[in-house]
């Protein structure tokens, strides 16, 4: 599925239960922020088996990042913690220097305070919401390519390939630290999961009841999945 912004991962969940057969088993293999879109693997029947293997594929993303500033969600949709009052024209050369540097192979990785990660049973953004403290474990993760592909001064956008478990969005307010200017991640699409592309994938705005055949077509059966 290529998950539209402001919806859940479990919201795509939602409307594909009103279309598909009732009482199907149904997952999906990585979760999106509700500001992210792009690929989302949905699970169906003995597919959920395949959750595990479908979670450790790499991924990658187009993110776009605007320069200057930090949130406290490490994304436009949270408040501003942190501002740069000279911000200076940082040239390419020096953003990819930087990168070349820090920000690939095998690295550690502290994952945001608004996430998903669970904290003793409860989801860290819910207890960062409750003004609890939270603190979080550094994970190693891999970067395999950080590419500029648009440069427009405060705003850059890249291209990640990644490890599964890569906060995409702590790579850009760790690339703004790094460089002295803070960032912020503006636009995040996931283009693929493994060799599973957004080329492929069924739009989650046209889950309907008008569209369940054509939803039905888009499944892959398991012996058809090359993974």
């Amino acid at each position: 599925i290529n998950k539209q912004k402001d919806i859940t991962s479990y919201d795509v969940i939602r409307k594909l239960k009103r279309v598909l057969p009732k009482g199907q088993k149904i997952g999906h293999g990585g979760t999106l922020d509700p500001f992210a879109t792009g690929v989302l693997i949905i699970l169906l029947g003995k597919g959920t088996k395949l959750m595990n293997t479908i979670h450790s594929l790499n991924k990658k993303y187009i993110v776009k990042a605007e320069f200057g500033y930090s949130t406290n969600t490490q994304d436009v949709t949270g408040e501003k913690t942190n501002i740069c009052k000279d911000l200076k024209e940082i040239p390419i050369g020096d953003v990819e220097k930087i990168i070349k540097a820090k920000f690939l192979g095998l690295m550690s990785q502290t994952p945001p305070m608004f996430s998903a990660k669970k904290i003793n049973g409860k989801k860290a953004y819910e207890l960062a919401r409750e003004g609890k403290e939270v603190k979080i474990n550094s994970k190693e993760i891999t970067v395999h390519s950080f590419d500029v592909v648009h440069y427009d001064w405060p705003y850059i956008t890249f291209s990640i390939l990644c490890s599964t478990g890569t906060y995409v969005r702590t790579l850009i307010n760790d690339l703004g630290k790094e460089l002295g200017v803070w960032a912020t991640a503006i636009e995040l699409e996931r283009t693929n999961i493994g060799d599973f592309s957004i080329d492929d994938s069924f739009s989650s705005e046209d889950i309907n009841e008008e569209n369940s055949n054509k939803i039905q077509d888009a499944v892959i059966n398991l012996e058809n999945l090359k993974i």
